[in-house]
């Protein structure tokens, strides 16, 4: 399979960095709201 060449320009790599921020973002939110998900669904089967 060939390989895919990414452009160097400078609007296509800040867009990069700017994309890569923001999947870091979500992530980070994603793992601070996992012990309210995770407390919710053991009170609501009523192991907690």
């Amino acid at each position: 399979m060939e390989e895919i060449k990414k452009c160097e320009c400078p609007e296509c790599v800040k867009r990069a960095h700017e994309a890569a921020r923001h999947d870091e973002m979500g992530l980070a939110i994603l793992i601070m709201l996992m012990p309210a998900m995770t407390l919710t669904l053991l009170s609501n089967v009523g192991l907690f």
